[in-house]
């Protein structure tokens, strides 16, 4: 039979077999407490409620214990990075339009600051970047081109 499993972040995975929810039970994803249904039900209930599954909490003698944690254990879940629309806002705000160059400033900080924080996908950090850096040449180029025109215009007067 195979379960969904609700991490503790509300998160859902599966379908997954008795011998995966073994494993996490060994790794220490999961433990009697986790919520858990069956792929036929609707209803989230403790591990501990599904008598089939009581045999997978008792350690098992025969597998010796993991002293390595697993590479599915270490993974952190990133809101996704926005590097290609921020990069593209920033190129549009050097080529034609300025307030995307504005938009590409703001949300280029933003971004990167979340980045930093450990919040967001880190491998967007140059794309981002780079279109903050566009956001700024776009948004300057602009302020000092509409500078020079009033410079332009009071002169004549």
């Amino acid at each position: 039979m195979q379960y969904y499993f609700k991490a503790s972040d509300e998160n859902e995975y599966g379908p997954i077999d008795e011998g995966e929810i073994h494993a996490w039970l060994q790794q220490g994803r999961m433990n009697q407490g986790s919520l858990v249904r069956a792929v036929d039900s609707g209803e989230w209930r403790p591990l501990s409620n599904y008598p089939e599954l009581m045999a997978l909490l008792a350690p098992s003698s025969s597998a010796p214990p993991s002293t390595t944690p697993s590479p599915q254990a270490d993974v952190k879940h990133y809101a996704p990075h926005r590097g290609a629309l921020i990069l593209t806002f920033g190129i549009l705000g050097i080529a034609c339009c300025f307030p995307f160059g504005i938009a590409a400033w703001i949300m280029g900080n933003n971004d990167m600051q979340q980045i930093e924080a450990g919040m967001m996908d880190p491998t967007g950090k140059a794309t981002t970047n780079a279109g903050k850096i566009c956001g700024i040449i776009g948004t300057t180029v602009a302020i000092l081109g509409c500078g020079l025109q009033l410079l332009s215009i009071a002169l004549e007067f």
